[in-house]
């Protein structure tokens, strides 16, 4: 690819922040964060930011060492197996294509909300708005990802605006008690929060927030400096989200009582700004939601489609996955396949459940897969850098200590969600299920032949 054609660290740093889309992912989930963990929200956010960035810091470190769209998937291959290499891509690839339901259902209800508000009850309604957003970004995905970029800059730069300065106004009104549920320091105590399976429930949520920053890396073979740059945008991303989110979650979970927030659990946000702003201003973060939705589901495509991309070269997704448009800039089909899934999953999670709790247990699933394959990545990164000698203290730090901290993390949260019942039995089959399938896969993959799977690899460098 031609160096004009390639995005830079800004750019990089913008497909990490739309990827995560603080503005819709908080419209999707404050209302479960506050269904299981109270009021106490931003803590189980606070306590993810170190661990998170521990494991932004692996992504930084294994990048170094080879830039492949594949990232986790190529990587884990390479340092422990292609068995689980492989189930590290199927969990991405899961992860950008259930997280489209979470993307597609907003784009839809906000979308009614702007034009056609007495059909937001509609399934079918939600499924036609949301499916023909769906369809025109795909479009413009195949275009080509400079033309993307630029897209979501102008869109980020807006969100983060009006979030910030709604959110000064959600604040005001809390510090003078004028929201539905006055502040307390009891929201963030262990009982505030629900106890030890609250806490856990939080963080499972408060993972699928961060999640996505890793849509940075993704873009490396498409980045200048292509070694360097995804990593920063990787971690400035985490740092970016964790501000945000602390914020915007103190900030608007108290404006209204739990009972309407659960009531409002697809357009959590539009119901907030609602109550705070009037007249025609409290319409506008029905409008932010939309535009960063759509931008979240731009970069879920992008994403989605190098993953694919990366497994076709290996043979172990479709071949057709690896074609792409006559400046080789565009893996095409991919970008088309994973659209038409995203139709699929869409059409049966409204198919089959409320708005509510399609939303409800799609933000936990994903955040319990989330987990699982940024806990590999980050041990992948340890073991990796085992053969480096450390250049200084903080090289150790930063390239040993930190991943270290985001594979125990990893361990914990998905132990202890275990344990606690912070997960119900439609998420374990949405989450652990689906990864079970991906272990099926392999297995049938690898008796057909699959050479993916017989390959020698090292951890010399690519």
């Amino acid at each position: 690819m031609e160096a004009r054609e390639r995005v830079g660290l800004g750019d990089a740093i913008v497909m990490g922040l739309s990827s995560s889309g603080p503005a819709q992912t908080l419209a999707v989930s404050l209302a479960g964060l506050v269904a299981v963990s109270g009021y106490g929200g931003p803590v189980p956010i606070l306590i993810c930011l170190i661990p998170m960035l521990g494991i932004a810091f692996a992504y930084q470190r294994l990048n170094r060492w080879d830039q492949s769209a594949g990232a986790t998937y190529t990587w884990v291959a390479r340092v422990f197996n292609p068995y689980l290499g492989f189930l590290s891509g199927w969990m991405i690839l899961l992860y950008y294509t259930l997280g489209t339901t979470t993307l597609t259902i907003p784009a839809g209800v906000y979308t009614l909300d702007l034009l056609a508000p007495s059909l937001i009850e509609r399934p079918w309604a939600v499924f036609a708005a949301g499916a023909a957003w769906n369809v025109l970004i795909t479009v413009f995905a195949v275009t080509g990802l400079k033309l993307v970029v630029r897209f979501e800059w102008a869109i980020v730069l807006f969100q983060y605006a009006v979030l910030v300065v709604v959110a000064a106004v959600a604040l005001h009104a809390l510090a003078h008690g004028l929201t539905a549920v006055h502040f307390s320091w009891q929201w963030f105590s262990p009982s505030g929060m629900g106890g030890a399976k609250g806490l856990m429930g939080g963080m499972l949520i408060a993972c699928f927030m961060y999640s996505g920053w890793d849509a940075a890396i993704y873009v490396n073979e498409e980045t200048r400096d292509r070694a360097n740059n995804p990593g920063k945008a990787a971690i400035a991303s985490v740092a970016m989200l964790a501000a945000i989110y602390s914020l915007a979650t103190l900030s608007f979970q108290a404006v209204l009582r739990p009972d309407e927030l659960q009531a409002h659990a697809g357009d959590a946000l539009s119901a907030v700004s609602a109550r705070l702003l009037h007249g025609p201003w409290g319409a506008l973060m029905a409008l932010v939601v939309l535009l960063g939705t759509l931008a979240t589901l731009q970069a879920a495509v992008v994403s989605a489609a190098r993953m694919g991309l990366a497994m076709s070269r290996d043979r172990v997704m479709p071949a057709f996955f690896g074609r792409m448009r006559a400046n080789g800039s565009t893996p095409w089909a991919a970008t088309l396949t994973m659209s038409a899934v995203n139709l699929a999953l869409l059409a049966l999670a409204l198919g089959t459940t409320t708005t509510g709790a399609a939303l409800t247990n799609a933000a936990s699933s994903l955040g319990l897969v989330s987990i699982v394959f940024y806990g590999i990545t980050a041990a992948a990164a340890l073991r990796q850098q085992r053969a480096v000698r450390a250049a200084s203290r903080t090289d150790l730090i930063l390239g040993k200590i930190f991943p270290l901290i985001g594979v125990l993390f990893s361990v914990w949260v998905l132990v202890g969600s275990l344990v606690t019942g912070a997960v119900t039995p439609a998420v374990l089959v949405y989450g652990l299920g689906s990864i079970a399938v991906g272990g099926a896969v392999a297995c049938i993959l690898r008796f057909k032949g699959a050479a993916f799977f017989t390959a020698r690899r090292g951890l010399e460098a690519p």
